[in-house]
């Protein structure tokens, strides 16, 4: 039974990923936000690269941890509106209609700081509940390890 409801639940995230294409191909080529603004280009690329990092959520969620992810969402709805509105935003409620069974790229976003970048080209008056603390860099431990000598048969 599980099993069976865990291939509907995937199958619905399927289906609100693909009926996001059109809206997405529309605004990519738009003359006024697409590919031919600065602004369209650094958000296309944005919702490209979040939708293959999503593919993969054990990467997504090691570079969450790797960046310092602090916070939660404050449903300010910016991240939902990034390059169009998603379709299962509502405005009035401030809430996804499709929460439970939504896609991976709004389960695991923002990813990286250049999400939250991105989401700040879209509503930079309304702050952001998440950001990335800068962890210090840890320096790897290197370990010598003595290497043997040859023995040399001296006659």
């Amino acid at each position: 039974m599980r099993k069976m409801l865990w291939k509907i639940r995937a199958t619905r995230r399927f289906w609100y990923a693909l009926e996001r294409l059109p809206l997405f191909l529309a605004v990519t080529f738009s003359a006024h936000g697409g590919l031919l603004s600065a602004r369209g280009r650094t958000l296309i690329w944005g919702k490209i690269r979040r939708f293959f990092l999503s593919l993969f959520p054990p990467l997504a969620r090691f570079l969450r941890e790797k960046h310092g992810l602090v916070g939660a969402c404050s449903s300010c709805g910016a991240s939902c509106n990034l390059l169009f509105q998603c379709p299962h935003w509502d405005d009035r409620s401030r809430l996804c209609s499709v929460y439970e069974d939504r896609p991976a790229v709004c389960r695991l976003f923002p990813i990286t700081p250049s999400d939250i970048r991105d989401r700040d080209l879209v509503a930079h008056e309304l702050g952001c509940g998440f950001s990335f603390e800068s962890r210090p860099e840890q320096q790897p431990i290197l370990v010598r390890i003595p290497l043997r000598r040859a023995r040399q048969d001296v006659e």
